[in-house]
């Protein structure tokens, strides 16, 4: 468990790849990707229990699905700082041909993303889908998820 120097120098590294993320493409949305930096920081380094490696049926561990997905930076930045992938690949954001563009999807096979979250609010549906799948398999693992307040996608 990381102590609260480790996480907040997490935090701030974060934000330093936010930041460099957008800056390098001159496109994406950097606020609302600031304003979740602790939060996504906190929920996969202290709250959520994952398993080694990656894949998408989420058996036997917690769950996350970003619904407001332009908040792709800070998502794409925990990952990489978690270890589902290297770090170096987040200086392909957004370029052609790179699996980090501005709204996650699965079909580049990036691990840690299960959804797609182009359809913003569409996450709170999937996470309620897959908190009864965990119920209905006997599961205890949680299921959270992050949504913007929908009209505006803002977070």
């Amino acid at each position: 468990m990381p102590n609260t120097n480790t996480l907040e120098d997490l935090v701030i590294q974060v934000r330093r790849d936010i930041l460099r993320q957008v800056h390098k493409v001159n496109s994406g949305h950097p606020g609302g990707s600031l304003g979740c930096a602790e939060f996504f920081v906190a929920l996969f380094q202290e709250v959520m229990d994952r398993n080694d490696g990656f894949d998408m049926n989420g058996h036997g561990e917690d769950l996350f699905f970003l619904s407001n997905g332009h908040i792709s930076p800070v998502f794409y930045s925990v990952l990489a700082r978690s270890g589902y992938f290297p770090v170096e690949e987040l200086n392909t954001f957004r370029l052609l041909n790179s699996r980090l563009q501005g709204h996650p999807t699965t079909h580049e096979g990036l691990p840690g993303v299960r959804v797609a979250s182009g359809s913003l609010g569409q996450g709170i549906s999937v996470a309620a889908g897959a908190a009864l799948a965990k119920k209905l398999n006997k599961d205890e693992h949680l299921v959270s998820t992050l949504c913007g307040e929908g009209k505006t996608g803002k977070p």
